[in-house]
């Protein structure tokens, strides 16, 4: 009968040599190196010499490759043995060293199954199926379910009580962070915010928030609040506002830009040319100074910035936009009052509006103001669809219902058939589509989402909740042929 120390599985060690131990699992392999085992947990017995030989010659191997050959062999020789559970944990330690990602999660989930409360294995799992995810949706769902589970996980009962708190500290923010990506990409926006609220205040301190992947976390919790319904500016322009202020370039002043937009839209009134066109507008510089503090991790109190006063409602700038087009004066009536909006969230439709499109403008429009109209800019038109009144929708679309145009956006989603893209800059910042474009032939590759593109097609029809205008017979644009320049030759 053999008795020997257990070797115990320290991340630390080999955490310098493997991609998937910076950042996020660093914290965990920390927590793991500094803690100890209650005395009766710290050993194995073996009682076969041909088993006990195996393991001593499994783990006193020279080369990662050799020690994980001679694991594999030792695991499949005795898959019941006392030694299991400790022989697949220096697996998994092992095969992180020698940088083998899919090695490494398949150790650490044959670790959970032999272990279901082994509280480092599930961190592992979880960390590496959100980051194999790529967007896969029910690769996303595996992550969350073991984040579930690596939350609900309780003590063992070889590790102590401050151990465990050290290592669930750790690995909290791992978890909440695949749960929010989860709700995210199944648009559970309340969830997604929920959970990366959880996982910035899981964090031991603020300055972790600072970095990756707290700091990119942050960021996306800023965007979650854009894609409430209403959208809630004031959260979210704190969050990219602080993500800015820690970020490298060029993500700095991309994300910063964000916040400015976001901040003009919710504090400047439409008419304040001063505000609109400030850089930084008035007020942003103090809230920037608020969100570069680490500890503000959420918005303290001093962070209250004073919303726009209430503007005109969006069926009277749709109608606007009509009437005060050369020719138009008095086409269409004016929309009944409404009550004031508060702050700058985005408005909902009119109640009365209709969900598709009428075919054909008022026949009382004298020409000029139908010519007229044609000019407008096509924000300008997706705005009065967006937001008029029935009859300055109906006379909008009645210049543009057939009309073949080109049509610059974002994409958003795609197949090789149909399209949805962002074009107006309210949609492209949070990144919705307004726009779907069906191919007249199948594309030979659907386009990424994020491509700048630009198509060919014709106004088919639109909705006002959601607003998306749909265009059909969508092509590219034809390339432009430069001319041919022929040179006389010189005759010597």
């Amino acid at each position: 009968m053999k008795k020997l120390v257990s070797a115990s599985v320290v991340l630390l060690s080999v955490c310098s040599g493997m991609a998937i131990c910076s950042g996020a699992l660093a914290p965990v392999a920390a927590a793991q190196a500094a803690q100890g085992q209650p005395a009766n947990c710290g050993s194995i017995t073996i009682k076969e010499p041909a088993e006990y030989n195996a393991y001593n010659n499994a783990i006193s191997q020279s080369t990662p490759a050799a020690k994980a050959q001679a694991i594999e062999a030792f695991l499949q020789q005795y898959p019941n043995s006392v030694a299991k559970t400790e022989m697949l944990g220096q697996l998994m330690a092992t095969y992180r060293g020698m940088g083998d990602v899919p090695k490494t999660l398949d150790a650490a989930k044959r670790l959970v199954e032999a272990d279901p409360t082994n509280l480092r294995a599930i961190t592992f799992v979880v960390y590496l199926e959100h980051q194999q995810a790529n967007g896969n949706q029910a690769a996303l769902d595996q992550a969350a379910a073991d984040a579930q589970k690596g939350l609900a996980t309780q003590k063992d009962a070889c590790m102590s009580q401050g151990d465990y708190d050290t290592l669930k500290s750790a690995a909290a923010p791992i978890f909440y962070e695949a749960i929010a990506a989860d709700d995210e990409a199944k648009k559970d926006y309340k969830g997604t915010i929920d959970n990366y609220t959880k996982e910035l205040q899981s964090y031991k301190s603020p300055d972790q928030t600072t970095q990756i992947p707290g700091l990119l976390d942050t960021y996306y919790l800023g965007q979650a609040y854009l894609q409430e319904d209403p959208k809630d500016l004031k959260d979210s322009i704190w969050f990219l506002t602080r993500a800015a202020q820690f970020a490298k370039p060029p993500y700095q002043s991309q994300i910063e830009s964000a916040a400015v937009y976001w901040y003009k839209k919710f504090h400047c009134a439409q008419n304040d040319a001063a505000c609109m066109n400030g850089n930084p507008p008035p007020g942003f510089a103090d809230i920037q100074q608020l969100a570069a503090v680490p500890a503000n991790v959420f918005p303290p109190a001093a962070y209250n910035p004073t919303p726009a006063p209430p503007p005109p409602s969006p069926a009277d700038l749709a109608h606007q936009a009509i009437v005060t087009t050369t020719g138009c004066t008095g086409v269409t009536p004016a929309p009944p009052p409404s009550a004031p909006s508060s702050g700058a969230p985005a408005p909902a439709a009119p109640a009365a509006a209709p969900a598709t499109a009428p075919a054909a403008a008022p026949a009382t429009v004298p020409q000029a103001c139908t010519d007229n109209l044609k000019n407008l800019a096509l924000s300008d038109k997706e705005f009065i669809l967006s937001n008029g009144t029935p009859a300055d929708q109906q006379l909008i679309w009645g210049v543009m219902n057939g009309i073949t145009a080109q049509v610059p956006g974002v994409i958003v989603s795609a197949t090789t058939d149909s399209v949805q893209i962002a074009v107006s800059q309210d949609a492209q910042q949070s990144n919705k589509a307004d726009f779907t474009i069906n191919m007249k032939t199948p594309l030979k590759e659907a386009p990424a989402a994020g491509t700048k593109v630009t198509y060919i097609a014709t106004f088919d029809s639109y909705t006002q909740s959601p607003p998306m205008i749909i265009m059909k017979d969508g092509e590219l644009p034809a390339p432009e042929h430069k001319p041919v320049t022929h040179r006389r030759a010189h005759s010597r």
